[in-house]
């Protein structure tokens, strides 16, 4: 068996943190007959017995007879400054006998920000470089010479998490050089909160940087005009909307257009990137720049959705403790001290004592039990995050899974679901976060990745654990708004709860059913103000907005009397006893419209039963709860 790795992350360049990176290798069978194997990759430790430093991958594979394979997984790569991690894989037969192995060190972690290069020739990715690295004053070539390391991509990835490890990706080939599966990467890895830049020269697709142009213009409306470019042209609704090096949001990234290497946009986009502490102030007046902070959006709603519609446990409160004990004292004080003492027989406390102890420890228990769950529960929640020009989503799901008693289950997950491992202490204390995760996470040491994703997980009595993925859907289409105010679902699901949220006011839709418009002039209308600017001493929190926003500058918006927090806190606190709303999502943003929406001018959510994660226990029957939100941001509002 010969096993060979092509790839390592971008060109050796690995991502760190929670992102994994991409492992590409070529598997061939060099015998005369079939063989199925076991396929091991791993990063091990050679100071510790070779021992495993992350989440191993187990790969089932039959092959025939000099059959040859190349394959990509994710593996979560752990930094090797030492030069002791290698990346180790390790092919065994039905009978667990190594017939192949390979190995290939982890380098340093790569400082600086990654910029990586799809191009048409090396030439143009030299250009590129120079032209990047050779502009501005002699101070900002030595700094961007330091902080920028350029890789040019000479098999642009076909997954969209591979590309994790980049800050920044330029794309200056032709768009038809790539295949379906890349151009879709390139997109999540935009969506996901990459930048990228389209050299429009290059890519050479015809895309008109107006729309009304075009002849189909002519005899389409926009929103057909925009549904049959998306199957023609990459990116087409934004490109047709946005300026020469203008970034423009989509999803958590930005994209850029530039008309080619040489033009003045290309240099004046890139210069300050270069910029330090020593950059005159005159220099950078020269390149506008958004002196307000700038929130990262909120990404907790799943989180929350597994708070309040998943399978939770109730165990007795304080209160509930305390009676407890005040009864059981009461009972031990008047059999005691008052009954044994009237018939004169104090010593038969010795057994009474014990014996309302044990009562009553029976008793709460079994108070407690009735709350318990008796059968094993499987619940999914998953975020889709989109906008109106574009049908395909990101999105990121948690797994829960409940026992009722000790035991060790299997979840088996769809293979298109890629792993999240959680975030570990030290991680949120270097990214200067104070939100470490979950503790129920899982703890993952190996999964098997075939047409499904499937582990093993110990679970003890009464308790539950928790698996995080992220993935991406294409919808039928989107939600859109036409030009007279009417809303169209165009998903192709059916929403159970919908509502829309602008600067002041909440659009209460409630069912949405595929295909189906509403009419915002004639629903229901709440205020924002009214809603929104909850601020409670609780975990979870509240989540925040699903999408980049300015910090508020009215501290008026966040100042409550006490009597109004103590109404906050008591709302958060009778929420265990009142159905999920749509309307809690908004609860924890701030009361200022204007800086929430000063980029986003609107937001969609629904809430579905359909397109869940759909796993499974293997050889159980549990017990399900699955939901679906879509969030579907508007740049802009008519």
């Amino acid at each position: 068996m010969s096993i060979k790795i092509r790839q390592v992350g971008l060109e050796n360049i690995y991502a760190l943190g929670n992102s994994p990176t991409l492992i590409s290798f070529d598997v061939r069978n060099t015998t005369v007959q079939s063989i199925p194997i076991s396929l091991l990759v791993d990063e091990v430790s050679l100071e510790n017995n070779a021992s495993s430093v992350t989440t191993s991958i187990q790969l089932p594979l039959l092959l025939s007879p000099a059959e040859e394979r190349t394959l990509r997984v994710p593996l979560h790569l752990v930094p090797g400054n030492n030069g002791r991690l290698v990346i180790y894989l390790e092919a065994r037969d039905a009978h667990n006998l190594i017939v192949g192995r390979t190995a290939r060190l982890v380098g340093p972690k790569i400082d600086g920000q990654v910029i990586g290069l799809i191009c048409s020739t090396p030439d143009l990715c030299r250009n590129i470089q120079q032209s990047i690295l050779l502009s501005g004053s002699p101070e900002e070539q030595t700094h961007k010479s330091q902080m920028l390391r350029m890789v040019q991509l000479s098999e642009p990835p076909s997954d969209g998490w591979a590309y994790a490890a980049a800050h920044t990706v330029i794309l200056a080939a032709a768009i038809a050089r790539l295949t379906e599966a890349q151009r879709q990467a390139l997109e999540l890895f935009l969506r996901n909160g990459g930048t990228l830049v389209l050299l429009e020269d290059q890519i050479a697709d015809g895309v008109s940087s107006n729309p009304g142009t075009n002849p189909a213009s002519s005899r389409l409306s926009l929103l057909d005009f925009n549904a049959l470019c998306r199957n023609m042209y990459f990116l087409e609704p934004y490109r047709t909307r946005l300026p020469y090096g203008k970034p423009l949001r989509v999803g958590f990234g930005h994209l850029v257009r530039l008309p080619s290497v040489a033009g003045k946009e290309f240099s004046y986009y890139f210069r300050p990137i270069g910029f330090s502490a020593t950059t005159p102030e005159e220099i950078r007046r020269q390149f506008p720049a958004n002196t307000r902070e700038l929130q990262s959006a909120d990404e907790s709603q799943s989180a929350w959705l597994m708070k309040r519609l998943g399978t939770s446990f109730r165990f007795p409160s304080f209160l509930e403790i305390l009676l407890w004990m005040i009864g059981y004292l009461l009972v031990v004080g008047i059999i005691n001290f008052v009954l044994l003492r009237r018939f004169d027989r104090p010593e038969w406390g010795w057994l009474t004592i014990p014996g309302i102890a044990i009562l009553a420890s029976v008793l709460l228990y079994g108070t407690s039990a009735r709350h318990r769950p008796r059968n094993f529960n499987l619940d999914d929640m998953v975020v889709y995050r989109m906008d109106n020009l574009s049908s395909l989503a990101t999105a990121d799901a948690k797994v829960r899974v409940s026992s009722p008693r000790r035991s060790t289950v299997e979840p088996v997950v769809p293979a298109d679901w890629v792993y999240s491992q959680p975030r570990r202490a030290y991680q949120a204390v270097l990214e200067g976060s104070g939100n470490p995760g979950s503790a129920n996470a899982a703890n993952v040491s190996e999964y098997v990745l075939d047409r499904s994703w499937e582990t093993n997980l110990s679970l003890r009595k009464w308790s539950f654990t928790e698996l995080n993925f992220n993935g991406s859907r294409h919808f039928a289409g989107t939600i859109s708004r036409d030009s007279a105010g009417r809303l169209h679902n165009d998903t192709g699901i059916s929403f159970r709860q919908s509502i829309v949220v602008e600067q002041k006011d909440i659009f209460v839709l409630g069912s949405f059913s595929a295909g189906a418009a509403f009419d915002l002039n004639l629903v229901p209308r709440r205020s924002y103000m009214d809603e929104a600017g909850r601020s409670v001493n609780r975990l979870p929190q509240y989540p925040g907005p699903p999408f980049a926003f300015h910090k508020p500058d009215e501290e008026k918006f966040r100042n409550w009397s006490e009597a109004g927090t103590k109404q906050m806190e008591e709302e958060w606190d009778n929420l265990a006893t009142q159905p999920f709303s749509l309307i809690e999502l908004l609860r924890g943003w701030s009361r200022n419209g204007d800086d929430i929406f000063s980029e986003t001018r609107a937001v969609f959510f629904g809430l579905s039963d359909q397109a869940t994660v759909g796993p499974s226990l293997r050889e159980k029957s549990p017990d399900r709860k699955s939901a679906s939100l879509t969030v579907v941001t508007f740049g802009t509002w008519p």
